[in-house]
């Protein structure tokens, strides 16, 4: 499997090229976006992003994340991830990339496509259906990653 990319040569990558395609890991923008099942497509920001943009920014720890603007604010953004209760203040020079768009399997879905931000807009207006979703998603996916740790412990004692 191969390496994801520092932070820093992401963020080169996205100044080199002005875009790029990857596939995101992790669940922290589950369920719009599925980890390991999409990939994703991100320019350079060229300008301030608004509402419900998919940021491409780096943490001050240097983790690379892609999480959605709540707010926008005088000197940056508050983001959060679609699968996540808690904001993040960032400030406007963290964020070098904006999501244009993902592929659902062979189908690309523009991300200022009509129908894609109602989706979003939707799920955001749900919010006790939104934590009901998204803590049964964790329940489930903490146990299935159990389950596989099981087996393959199983699968080294035989």
């Amino acid at each position: 499997m191969e390496k994801p990319l520092s932070s820093a040569a992401y963020k080169a990558e996205v100044e080199r090229k002005g875009v790029i395609a990857f596939v995101p890991n992790g669940v922290s923008m589950w369920p719009i976006l599925k980890n390991h099942g999409q990939s994703v497509v991100v320019e350079k920001k060229t300008s301030r992003l608004k509402k419900y943009d998919v940021a491409f920014y780096a943490r001050e720890s240097g983790a690379c994340v892609l999480h959605r603007v709540m707010e926008v604010t005088d000197d940056g953004y508050v983001m959060c991830g679609d699968s996540q209760f808690t904001l993040e203040r960032v400030k406007e020079e963290q964020v070098f990339g904006v999501m244009t768009g993902f592929y659902k399997k062979d189908e690309y879905v523009p991300a200022d496509s009509e129908k894609y931000l109602k989706k979003v807009e939707k799920y955001y207006k749900r919010k006790l259906l939104r934590k009901i979703r998204i803590k049964g998603f964790m329940f489930v996916w903490r146990v299935k990653n159990k389950l596989k740790s099981i087996f393959k412990k199983g699968k080294k004692n035989v």
